[in-house]
């Protein structure tokens, strides 16, 4: 059994190594998700800023006492941990599917709380989903050494799982004291009103994601688009954006449109040297709209797009495109 002397030192000896690992996993999976979903949804998708956060010395010395670990150093999973917290149940998958398939760690699941209501239907309590992650092998990153033996703990949680987490299980079951019958109740309660609270939201985003699906998957063709015509690193896709003025315009597309802008762009070469010349400096430009919006003014009128224009601080932008094409009041 490692003595307590001996297992302050290891800590002591590895606080930078645990936060350089867990930064390289928290980073992975965010640049995974990033590219999954493209930038701008990423920073939608994840709810609170995953931050690594290593374990105090002192905090991790004291759970030694109190778990009597034989081997703290491959027992205590969680030396260094970060947490991803995201809206709805059915986006925890879609991290747990990054974490699963990485090829830059070992990854095992050590708690679900979907298969614990699975064993028991009846449970109503702290619900989370965690792996515990390792390197391959020994590695330097940033140069420092990571063992292959560290542990980064990822949880994987909703935002209202970590509502309930925040409240109940830091505040009630982590404290040394007694909880009375009655505050076990009201814990059920709103464990039990949490996931009928998620599932009528996850029933919701089902809805709506259902009625926008032709918009959205042909924003997903024109960001293809873009990054084939343009290129990657010109691209800083603000969904928003893009959203307001796909609705605005949804009348002036369909399912043919995305070859019809590919065949106009080909044709018309100053497009894209325009694009790349101001996508760093104007927002606009940077947006896979864009190329849609220099078609647009091609099978309507300048009069039609300025009216129905739903970015009043873009103004100019919009005078640049109409400029471009020959179309401006002012050319």
């Amino acid at each position: 059994m490692m003595g307590q002397d001996e297992f302050e030192r290891y800590l002591i000896e590895n606080q930078v190594a645990f936060a350089a690992w867990g930064t390289f996993v928290s980073s992975k999976i965010k640049e995974e998700i990033s590219q999954k979903l493209g930038e701008g949804e990423a920073l939608m998708f994840l709810k609170v800023p995953p931050t690594p956060r290593v374990k105090a010395v002192s905090s991790a010395l004291g759970k030694v006492s109190r778990k009597g670990y034989e081997d703290p150093i491959s027992q205590m999973t969680d030396l260094v941990g970060v947490r991803f917290v995201v809206l709805l149940s059915s986006h925890i998958e879609e991290i747990s599917s990054i974490v699963e398939s990485s090829l830059e760690w070992k990854a095992s699941l050590s708690k679900d709380y979907l298969s614990e209501i699975d064993k028991n239907p009846k449970l109503f309590d702290y619900q989370s989903k965690h792996y515990e992650i390792r390197p391959n092998s020994d590695f330097v990153y940033d140069e420092i050494m990571i063992n292959k033996n560290i542990c980064c703990e990822v949880q994987i949680r909703t935002l209202l799982q970590h509502a309930y987490a925040e409240l109940v299980h830091d505040s009630v079951y982590k404290p040394v004291g007694e909880v009375p019958k009655a505050a076990e109740r009201q814990i059920a309660r709103s464990m039990a009103l949490m996931e009928t609270t998620d599932e009528l939201f996850c029933n919701t985003m089902a809805i709506l994601s259902n009625v926008n699906k032709f918009r959205n998957d042909f924003l997903d063709d024109l960001v293809k688009l873009f990054k084939e015509k343009v290129g990657s690193h010109y691209l800083k896709c603000d969904l928003k954006i893009n959203y307001l003025l796909l609705d605005e315009f949804r009348d002036y597309y369909d399912d043919k449109s995305i070859n019809q802008i590919s065949t106009y762009i080909d044709s018309k070469k100053y497009i894209v040297i325009k694009v790349k010349q101001r996508a760093e400096t104007r927002h606009t430009f940077a947006q896979p709209c864009i190329l849609f919006l220099y078609w647009l003014t091609t099978i309507t009128n300048t009069d039609t797009i300025k009216s129905r224009w739903p970015l009043p601080g873009s103004i100019e932008d919009l005078e640049i495109i109409l400029s471009d094409t020959g179309n401006s009041t002012a050319h």
